[in-house]
């Protein structure tokens, strides 16, 4: 199942673009597809030389003149620019090349003189994408507009309120210059950016309007609500999360919306829908900005199968939407043998910017009612390092599995966060780790987890419990750069902490989810309080490629059907209701010759037996 988890890859929901009805036409625009304009300019105002160049390929990074790296790095993750037309050439302002500056650089690229006589409103869109490190780009990032020749300027935000490191690729802001442009003969624009070392900023498809190009109908989802509490969780663990759904959605048209329905569904990859629900709103007006849109039902996962899965969320209404785009949101997430995980793949490595040891740690569930017992196995992790600071072969840390106390709420209200070992946690389990010559950034690590009592490996799990697995960077090792993924935003609950100065409940941010993953397995092949032999029996044994048990209760009896390997890790997992005289099949195409064990758990106890399979 491991092999299946890694290499299945997020799947993105791509729609038309449709047709933008009554989409006013740009009285002036600019795609730079002729290189850097006649009539317009580019300098520096603080005579630093930072300006704005013209790039031809969006792919190029700084291996062509004019263009600006493109950060693919797994600490940016950024691709190359989206406009539409960046393919025939883009402007762009490289501030990281410039390196640390003795004062900020103001970038400035002036247009020639634009014509908006006769235009009563005049309103501008342009395809962009900036990344800044020190100056938010709310306020170094300016569209500047004069119609006076440039003896004054008005001042428009291009990226109001942002506070990221990263814009959306493109962003596509749509800015009012009435107040200045209108009726204007000799209008300049000119983009101002004010930075020190920050990354780049691309312009592209830029366009006036003389009437708002904004769609008259237009719905959007923002964010939304990510119902799993792990991306992976083992089949006999899923029982545990109860899904819930809602959504933030905002009309960004011009005109009301009538009977917007949200939906939201679970799929199995395939297409089988396992589960659907949606809720109308009467009525949204224009200007509504993500506002949380409740679905009133809950789905409990009971009775997944190990496989991959979709959560799917959907607007419409009565109107056609001009720019559905935005109308259709998914996320996956998948049902292991044995595997815990809040991510499917190492993405960006980073670090706590203090420069003191320091620990990140996974939250994971335990479902409750379980007619067997588990243990947690083995601690999987990856980091990297810049080897001018730490060799990655200098490395170590101590894995740590605390038990989360009963008397912390789900919400974690009044949880003790102000040592590693919390208050509100009690230690359970450990490892010391250290790395080994030859590896690489990214590499998977595994180690055990060993009881803190015993020590030896494996930890018995408490049924309903909740787990903190944490890995510690000690003084030596503070530089190392611990692996996140940011495809999944675990909104309004614990799922990824950081432990600095105090334990910070929400991490680096709810959509960075550390590479730190645990394995599961029964506890015990010994049945310590036995069922009779004849309640269950193999046949045929050996088997090749189905598996047949015949069970043998005197009464209706709920039992947790179990397939395991040898040392424990579940290969099938099935919850039956009321078996009595029955034979349950087992397909096990897949499973390599060996030894392997059946195991049959009920409130009376448990009956497990060996059997082999042959080819």
């Amino acid at each position: 199942m491991k092999s299946f988890m890694y290499k299945f890859l997020f799947a993105a929901c791509i729609l038309s673009a449709g047709i933008l009805k009554a989409q006013p036409a740009p009285f002036w625009s600019e795609d730079f597809h002729a290189g850097f304009p006649a009539g317009w300019s580019t300098k520096d105002a603080s005579n630093q030389g930072v300006v704005w160049t013209w790039c031809s390929n969006p792919e190029a990074g700084n291996s062509e003149a004019g263009c600006s790296p493109i950060f693919d790095d797994a600490l940016n993750n950024q691709i190359p620019f989206q406009a539409a037309t960046a393919t025939n050439g883009f402007m762009t302002v490289d501030s990281d090349m410039a390196g640390q500056l003795s004062q900020n650089h103001k970038s400035q690229l002036t247009t020639s003189k634009i014509n908006c006589t006769g235009k009563s409103q005049v309103f501008i869109t342009f395809q962009t994408h900036a990344g800044r490190y020190v100056v938010d780009l709310a306020d170094g990032a300016l569209l500047q507009v004069s119609n006076n020749n440039g003896t004054t300027w008005t001042d428009f935000a291009v990226f109001p309120g942002f506070t990221e490191r990263w814009t959306k690729n493109p962003e596509e802001p749509v800015i009012d210059l009435s107040s200045v442009a209108a009726n204007q003969a000799n209008v300049l624009l000119r983009w101002q950016w004010e930075g020190n070392w920050e990354y780049y900023w691309n312009l592209d498809d830029i366009k006036l309007y003389d009437q708002n190009p904004t769609a008259r109908h237009n719905m959007a989802i923002g964010d939304f609500f990510y119902p799993a509490s792990s991306f992976a969780q083992p089949v006999s663990q899923i029982a545990a999360d109860t899904f819930g759904f809602y959504a933030y959605l905002s009309n960004k048209g011009l005109l009301t919306q009538n009977n917007v329905v949200l939906k939201a569904w679970v799929e199995e990859e395939g297409g089988a829908v396992v589960y659907a629900d949606s809720v109308t709103v009467p009525a949204l007006a224009p200007g509504v900005v993500d506002t949380a849109i409740i679905l009133n039902n809950v789905f409990a996962p009971t009775n997944l199968a190990v496989g991959a899965y979709f959560v799917h969320y959907s607007v419409r209404a009565d109107s056609t939407d001009q720019r559905p785009t935005d109308n259709a949101v998914s996320k996956p997430f998948v049902v292991t043998d044995f595997t815990f995980s809040k991510e499917n793949v190492p993405q960006l490595a980073t670090r706590t910017s203090q420069d003191i040891a320091w620990t990140v740690a996974n939250t994971y569930r335990i479902t409750s009612g379980l007619l067997d017992k588990y243990v947690a196995k083995t601690a999987s992790f990856s980091f990297g390092t810049n080897p001018t600071e730490l060799p990655i072969e200098n490395v170590k840390g101590t894995v740590e599995l605390f038990k989360v106390n009963d008397d912390v709420p789900a919400n974690w209200a009044g949880f003790d966060n102000t040592q590693l070992f919390s208050g509100s946690l009690t230690w359970v389990g450990y490892y010391d780790y250290a790395a080994t010559a030859g590896i690489q950034n990214g590499d998977l690590q595994t180690t055990d987890i060993l009881d803190l009592n015993s020590g030896l490996p494996g930890v018995e799990l408490e049924s309903g419990a909740r787990y903190v697995l944490a890995l510690s960077y000690d003084d030596a090792s503070k530089a190392a750069n611990h692996f996140f993924n940011k495809d999944i935003n675990y909104t309004d609950v614990v799922s990824t902490m950081v432990f600095t100065d105090r334990w910070y409940l929400a991490g680096f941010g709810s959509d960075y989810a550390a590479v730190l993953r645990m394995d599961i397995a029964l506890a015990t092949s010994v049945d310590n309080k036995p069922l009779p032999e004849n309640a269950f029996n193999i046949f045929p044994n050996p088997v090749s490629d189905v598996l047949r048990l015949k069970v043998d209760f005197n009464e209706p009896t709920d039992a947790t059907v179990t397939i395991a390997q040898l040392d424990g890790r579940v290969i099938r997992y099935e919850n039956r209701k009321a078996l009595t005289n029955d034979v349950l099949s087992y397909q096990l195409p897949n499973l390599p010759a060996g030894n392997y064990l059946a195991r049959i758990a009920t409130k009376e106890g448990t009956k497990t037996k060996k059997f082999v399979v042959v080819h």
